[in-house]
């Protein structure tokens, strides 16, 4: 008879498939696309790439790794981040610009 305890003791099978885990670029897109709001292009763009490559190693990974719905939300956040980002900078520079047309310094 088999006690249980022996059961802890045996190794796992060399074809048994690895537990699912987590794409890191996915996290690494996510984190960047939320960042993409405060620190604007800079960090925008490095979000759209990461979560494009964490899609492809997803796909490529025969379903060993999740995070898809990570990777296309860090993608879209970085997207808007840059968007709302770089049309506040324009704004700005365009306010700057009427400013500078009013006190005739230009």
């Amino acid at each position: 008879m088999s006690h249980p305890d022996h059961l802890e003791n045996v190794p796992p099978a060399a074809d048994a498939p690895c537990p699912e885990s987590r794409s890191r670029k996915a996290k690494i897109s996510f984190m960047l696309g939320l960042s993409s709001f405060l620190v604007s292009i800079l960090t925008g763009v490095p979000a759209i790439i990461q979560g494009l490559l964490s899609l492809r190693e997803i796909r490529q990974s025969g379903g060993r790794l999740q995070g898809k719905q990570l990777a296309v939300s860090g993608i879209m956040l970085g997207f808007l981040g840059s968007l709302a980002s770089g049309s506040l900078m324009m704004y700005g520079v365009a306010s700057v610009q009427r400013a500078i047309l009013r006190t005739g310094m230009g």
